[in-house]
Parts: structure tokens; C-alpha cells; sequence
């Protein structure tokens, strides 16, 4: 199994490199417009070469393609594209707003808008005293 292991990941760095090259004599433009199949295929390369834990039946239907890495991305790319999940990350957004205190605001927020949000951030992570736990 080691050998077929082997050769599968010389094979997955072999597809690496060739996209690489194919990257390279892109423009600027070209690669912005392939980045989502560019990370998803780097995405791919490195879970499947550092990651996951092969069975020998997997090693051996990947060692059936010319190019399993593209094979394993298209894949990736396919569950990647439905966007309708997207909404966790909006719920992260507006639940938390974490985002007030990570990035820069268009407007700076005044002192008292600051001592207001630290407030209620204060009041959320606060630990009960010994004397509130007794209650």
C-alpha cells in the first residue's frame, strides 16, 4: 500500500506543478477570475496530501485518473458553489459584531459609542462573582 500511497502523491504534486505552470502564464486579471478554482485546488492538494488517511481502495480509483487532484477539486468546487449557506456567516456577522472591534469602521465611533460597546461586551463575558454564584 505504501508504494501505491507513493505514487499517488507524486501524482497529486505532478497535477500540482502542471497547474502551476498553467497559473504562471496567466495575467493578473485571469488568475483573479480563477481564484475560487485555484484555492480549490491547492484546497484539495494539501488536504489529500497532509490530511486524510487513505483506505487502499481510495488510492487505487484515484490512481485510475491522469489527474485525481482535478478529480477531487471539481468536486470541492461543486459543493463550494452553492451559496445558500452562506448565510451562517452573515448570522456570525450580526449576532456577534465582533466585526466593530476587528476592522476598520468608515466612520470612528465616538468615545461614548466605545465605552457603551465595551460595556456590553463586559457585561457578556463576565464571570459571576463567588458572591452571585451563591445566590
Amino acid at each position: 500500500m505504501q508504494d501505491k500511497l507513493q505514487e499517488l502523491f507524486d501524482r497529486l504534486d505532478a497535477n500540482l506543478e502542471d497547474f502551476r505552470k498553467t497559473w504562471e502564464a496567466k495575467n493578473k486579471a485571469e488568475l483573479i477570475d480563477a481564484s475560487r478554482e485555484i484555492t480549490a485546488i491547492k484546497d484539495a492538494h494539501y488536504y489529500l496530501t497532509e490530511s486524510h488517511g487513505f483506505e487502499s481502495e481510495e488510492i487505487d480509483y484515484l490512481l485510475l485518473f491522469e489527474n485525481p487532484l482535478q478529480v477531487v477539486a471539481d468536486k470541492w468546487l461543486e459543493r463550494t458553489e452553492d451559496l445558500s449557506d452562506f448565510s451562517f456567516a452573515l448570522d456570525e456577522v450580526f449576532d456577534k459584531q465582533d466585526a466593530l472591534r476587528d476592522y476598520e469602521r468608515k466612520e470612528k465611533p465616538s468615545v461614548l459609542e466605545q465605552l457603551h460597546h465595551t460595556a456590553e461586551t463586559a457585561g457578556k463575558t463576565a464571570r459571576p462573582t463567588k458572591k452571585q454564584e451563591a445566590r
